[in-house]
């Protein structure tokens, strides 16, 4: 009797372990790469930045094996139309999370909840400019409607207005009507205000005397002479600065030369190297399509191109079944280490067979291709030096003054960095790019000075010359041609206060019409 109950025990305890297995240990997602600040400010809807609107959304996505966020969808979106949803949804390509685990294994298919909150840092607190002579206000805002600075200021904040509106294409079109409208209604005497604060800054910052100074020089013959041929001027300035730079990029051609091998002919290493490489399958290939004139452009180091040099590179690669190529290799290139096997690389994904060959077997065979980068050079025109004379020196003072050599530095500075991280080259290559250009640069620029120069002398008399080399040179002038950085970080702050201001009468004029509640 209990040997039979005994096992009919044990037969009893393997019928339930059967029935009920052990559980599998699950391990919900947890975050490897959640949101940050950054990230909310770069996905911020423009719109509702611009209304002062804050935002709450809840993502529903798919955690797949590796972590990564995928089918996100938005389940919730506080307040609605304003493009928080999209924008949630597009931030949540750049996070990720550890996947879900099976007993401690990566499995696909975890679903998680991710709420995603938008806000704002908060406004500073409002400018309070210092007493102003009430006598000094009217002078200064006639000085800041007189130099354009009004209209410039307003034409910027106008625009700001037309870039929120194209970029609300994700948004609710009524919703954005309604905001549009708001921040409008908010701007009705934008232009009021706007010259009322830029008047503020302006008796803040100037003298009396100096406000003077400055209204005199607005309304005298040379001031209005400039203004008359403004746009004269502008044709003329950009064409001396189209000059420079063909000027310079042919000498810095000229430098990066020197330093390192722009000789496109095949050398004897080239020669060995190519003979040593297995025949092609595909000996006289047929294409349906090649890279366009700007595919074969953009496919090459920006170097080689701002410097206008040519190149070429024989690749072998593998034909795909649709016609493409894959698994491309470079047997040869020349220039040698001027990035033109790596372009070459580039350029080849726009290659596809004629149908005719694949017709006859040709995907998986091997074709050698030919890839060449020709651009004609530009040898500009030697500059020739103006005349010596006094106006010339006073011209040039004048456009000292005006930051032109600052300005010059400024793009050597950019020019070197882009250079100096051009793809496709190696680390000397890079480097001597970017000091050719750099340094050809700098000793171009007495040429573009005096080009520049020889435009005020053409348009100025001796004495308009006089006035306006005295004025440049001084405080007021330096004020005027946006150069008193005391002035620019009181005049920006003085924006930031309208604006704070806008946000608050648009907000309030906006969500009466719309609930702008998060709860």
């Amino acid at each position: 009797m209990r040997a039979g109950f005994f096992a009919v025990g044990l037969a009893a305890l393997a019928v339930a372990g059967a029935a009920h297995p052990a559980q599998p240990h699950v391990t919900p997602p947890d975050w490897l790469r959640r949101p940050d600040a950054t990230d909310i400010a770069d996905a911020y809807p423009p719109v509702a930045r611009a209304l002062g609107v804050e935002g709450r959304v809840v993502i529903g996505c798919k955690v797949d094996i590796k972590g990564l966020l995928d089918d996100c969808q938005s389940l919730s979106a506080k307040p609605a139309g304003l493009g928080f949803a999209a924008a949630a949804v597009s931030m949540s390509h750049g996070f990720q999370m550890t996947p879900t685990l099976v007993d401690g294994k990566p499995v696909e298919g975890g679903r998680v909840r991710i709420p995603v909150r938008f806000t704002l840092a908060a406004d500073d607190a409002r400018l309070v400019l210092p007493p102003v002579a009430p006598a000094l206000l009217n002078p200064a805002r006639q000085a800041a409607e007189l130099s354009g600075l009004v209209d410039r200021l307003a034409a910027i904040r106008a625009s700001e207005l037309d870039a929120i509106d194209a970029d609300s294409l994700a948004s609710d079109p009524a919703v954005v009507t309604d905001a549009l409208a708001a921040l409008r209604d908010a701007r009705t005497d934008d232009r009021t205000r706007l010259a009322n604060a830029v008047a503020g800054a302006i008796a803040v910052r100037l003298t009396t005397a100096e406000i003077s100074q400055w209204l005199a020089y607005l309304k005298s013959p040379g001031a209005r002479k400039l203004a008359a041929d403004n746009e004269t001027i502008a044709r003329a300035t950009a064409a001396v600065q189209v000059a420079h730079i063909r000027r310079t990029m042919a000498r810095a051609r000229e430098t990066f030369c020197r330093r390192q091998d722009c000789v496109t002919d095949i050398d004897l290493a080239g020669m060995r190297q190519l003979a040593q490489a297995e025949a092609p399958i595909i000996d006289r290939p047929v294409w349906a399509q090649e890279p366009s004139p700007a595919q074969a452009q953009s496919a090459f180091p920006l170097s080689i191109q701002a410097f206008r040099l040519s190149g070429w590179a024989i690749l072998q690669c593998r034909v795909t079944a649709p016609g493409g190529l894959e698994a491309c290799e470079v047997l040869v290139q020349g220039p040698r280490r001027l990035g033109f096997g790596a372009g070459a690389l580039r350029a080849a994904r726009a290659y596809r067979l004629s149908p005719d060959l694949l017709a006859q077997g040709a995907a998986g065979d091997t074709v050698n291709v030919p890839v060449f980068f020709q651009t004609p050079r530009d040898n500009p025109s030697a500059a020739i030096p103006p005349k010596p004379s006094r106006e010339l020196n006073l011209a040039r003072q004048i456009v000292r003054a005006q930051g032109l050599a600052e300005r010059d530095q400024q793009l050597g500075d950019v020019g070197q960095r882009l250079f100096s991280s051009d793809r496709g080259l190696d680390d000397a290559v890079r480097r001597d790019a970017g000091e050719a250009f750099r340094g050809a640069l700098i000793e171009d620029f007495p040429n573009l000075l005096d080009a520049q120069a020889a435009i005020y002398v053409a348009t100025l008399t001796p004495a308009q010359l006089t006035d306006l080399a005295a004025f440049t040179q001084s405080p007021t002038g330096r004020l005027a041609g946006g150069r008193d950085e005391g002035f620019n970080r009181l005049l920006a702050a003085v924006l930031a206060d309208l604006e704070a201001e806008d946000r608050a009468i648009t907000r309030a004029s906006f969500c009466r019409l719309r609930d702008c509640r998060l709860d």
